[in-house]
């Protein structure tokens, strides 16, 4: 039943709405579970982005030691050569000297065609199983008893 109150006020057009009870519960349910339906997808998108960067991290971690361990072939290379010098070996420039060649890496000395002195010469050490090659330049200074001294190494 309407109060007089209200029927004058209905008649001239305002129109008072009463306070109508309405389960609340069922409401804030639905609005916690979309919040955490929300927040689990939010924290499972960053577990994913997480796992792609440690993939890659990964990955650039075994291709920096498969470089590191070119180098350090190319390196030994170097090391015999600068023993091969010394021990009074001569070489003519021309073929490759092949240190190691075996199932896993490859080292070699090449020189340049240039006939500068002092003769521009390369270790190269290959792994043969990711095909990644690193080179360490020398420069060999070559004597009237064509014997060779190396200068110079640059390790890069």
């Amino acid at each position: 039943m309407r109060s007089l109150l209200d029927r004058v006020l209905f008649m001239i057009g305002i129109q008072v709405k009463r306070r109508q009870v309405m389960n609340v519960g069922a409401h804030n349910a639905g609005f916690i579970t979309y919040i955490a339906i929300l927040t689990m997808s939010f924290l499972l998108l960053l577990a994913f982005m997480g796992l792609r960067i440690g993939q890659i991290c990964e990955s650039n971690a075994v291709d920096e030691l498969h470089l590191e361990e070119a180098h350090y072939a190319a390196q030994k290379g170097v090391h015999w050569f600068v023993g091969y010098c010394k021990l009074g070996n001569v070489w003519d420039f021309q073929n490759k000297l092949v240190v190691i060649d075996d199932e896993n890496v490859e080292i070699t000395i090449e020189a340049d065609q240039s006939t500068d002195n002092p003769r521009h010469i390369m270790s190269y050490g290959k792994l043969k199983n990711s095909e990644i090659v690193s080179r360490v330049h020398m420069y060999v200074t070559v004597d009237k008893e064509k014997h060779m001294h190396v200068i110079k190494v640059k390790p890069y």
